[in-house]
């Protein structure tokens, strides 16, 4: 080995014999220096105003105004991985209750053309309702109310006479009709009037001698106003005559 033209080489018999450094050839003081884990020391200095540019050769990092870099970060699952269908929580409570505070459980309002909502009802036994284990219902009336049943009866009421069935509705209440029946041993005509104004008449016959009027809740009587039931005898001859009026005050 020689370091210059025309020197004689070197020659070594061991491993480790001769040391070898990098120097500048000007300043032969100035060696690279190799550190103990076998890297190198380097000092670079730049001249000022010089631009560094990192690029893999065809995009170049773009540093912002700011100091931040600008960064695009593309990815189709950002969890830390796909949530599979096992992923299940259960709650028990051994038929107690669960109380959950919340402002807003669904994640938008729901519409009804396009969302629905089922609900399972189990029984006292925890079986669920179903077509071989159906859930009772009772019908209850649509309004409560005190139920009003009025009776009446005239004796010997004469040939083209009238007697009058009156119920005065209670005060501070509404009468909801349900039905008049009326009934006589000859025939008769039947009347219903709600505060002197007519709305239903009724006759009997031979063959059909009672009068039956379904109200259906359709005659309302406001507080201290008059039902009146008017029966007026059409037979040649005196008769007994009865009538009964039934509905809920409420």
């Amino acid at each position: 080995m020689a370091d210059y033209d025309s020197s004689l080489p070197a020659r070594t018999e061991s491993a480790g014999d001769i040391d070898v450094f990098i120097s500048d050839a000007t300043t032969p003081s100035q060696k690279l220096k190799v550190n103990a884990d076998g890297s190198i020391d380097t000092n670079t200095s730049l001249p000022s105003g010089t631009q560094v540019e990192i690029t893999d050769g065809t995009e170049t990092l773009l540093v912002n105004v700011d100091g931040s870099i600008n960064a695009v970060v593309t990815a189709t699952d950002l969890d830390i991985r796909p949530l599979v269908n096992t992923d299940i929580v259960s709650i028990e409570d051994n038929r107690g209750s669960i109380t959950v505070d919340a402002i807003d459980l669904d994640i938008r309002d729901l519409v009804a053309s396009s969302d629905s909502v089922q609900a399972n009802l189990f029984d006292d036994a925890g079986v669920a309702y179903s077509a071989v284990n159906p859930l009772a219902v009772t019908m209850v009336s649509d309004q409560l109310g005190d139920e009003i049943v009025d009776f009446n009866t005239s004796a010997a009421v004469a040939a083209a006479a009238s007697v009058n069935h009156d119920y005065t509705v209670t005060a501070a209440k509404t009468f909801l009709g349900e039905l008049v029946w009326a009934s006589g041993s000859g025939k008769i005509k039947v009347e219903v009037l709600v505060n002197a104004a007519i709305v239903y008449v009724g006759f009997n016959s031979t063959a059909t001698p009672n009068v039956e009027i379904p109200l259906g809740k359709i005659v309302k009587g406001l507080a201290t106003e008059v039902i009146r039931i008017t029966i007026t005898n059409r037979d040649k001859q005196p008769q007994d005559v009865y009538s009964t009026l039934t509905g809920l005050e409420v």
